[in-house]
């Protein structure tokens, strides 16, 4: 998640309303002792503590003072002011309450619009790279009970990793696709996590050059590393 995406948030994190997977990633910048992230937790801080300070202080005059005390014991006259205030009271306390569930709602369908939308723009990256016509399909996996699934290649336009019955992970891991050249270094191409049924899609802009000679899949810390920490769980060769 970029620090833009992560700025409409920070409300949502410090009244503990954010959804934990969002939460966990601005949990990582905040130890990682991010700067762009305390101080957008410190303007969050102060926006839902304004809440409570919605009117300025003021000395109360003598009869309001006096009029409070008496109204500790009111005489039955006063009733009917106190049921106003009492009402009132209730009211401004359910405007707010309102106020902060319209905006975790507002930014609950912000959140959906924008996992659309990245859903759409990988469709479309997706059949792009089909079209090529250097494109070549490679499936894996020899049970259901396995991973398995579908690697689609391009030397030109990337790489689309579909996988099946993937391995659960942990809340600071993620996959991470990697090509593997005749010779040389595995190239890092993208951070992926399965949905609870152990699926997901994949795709890559990284060129997979003719000489990649497979695609392997490990499991990396969240922010990814620049070579494998791990032995490979999935390889797939591409000869």
């Amino acid at each position: 998640m970029s620090h833009p995406e992560m700025d409409e948030l920070y409300e949502l994190y410090v009244l503990n309303a954010l959804d934990r997977d969002d939460a966990f990633q601005i949990d990582a910048h905040l130890e990682d002792d991010c700067a762009h992230c305390q101080e957008g937790i410190r303007a969050a801080l102060q926006t839902t503590a304004a809440l409570s300070v919605l009117a300025d202080p003021a000395e109360p005059t003598k009869d309001l003072r006096r009029r409070t005390l008496s109204s500790i014991k009111p005489p039955a006259r006063s009733r009917p002011w106190l049921v106003a205030i009492a009402g009132l009271s209730a009211a401004c306390a359910a405007l707010v309450v309102f106020s902060l569930w319209s905006a975790t709602r507002m930014q609950q369908m912000r959140d959906q619009v924008s996992v659309l939308r990245g859903e759409r723009n990988e469709l479309r990256s997706a059949i792009e790279l089909l079209t090529r016509s250097d494109t070549r399909t490679v499936q894996f996996g020899q049970t259901e009970e396995t991973p398995h699934g579908r690697v689609l290649i391009s030397s030109t336009g990337g790489v689309v990793f579909v996988g099946m019955q993937l391995p659960a992970l942990d809340r600071d891991k993620r996959f991470e696709l990697w090509l593997i050249p005749a010779k040389g270094a595995p190239e890092p191409a993208g951070m992926f996590r399965p949905n609870t049924s152990g699926e997901s899609v994949h795709i890559s802009s990284v060129p997979a050059e003719r000489s990649t000679m497979a695609v392997a899949v490990t499991i990396e810390p969240w922010a990814g590393s620049p070579a494998p920490t791990t032995k490979p769980f999935l390889v797939v060769p591409l000869g």
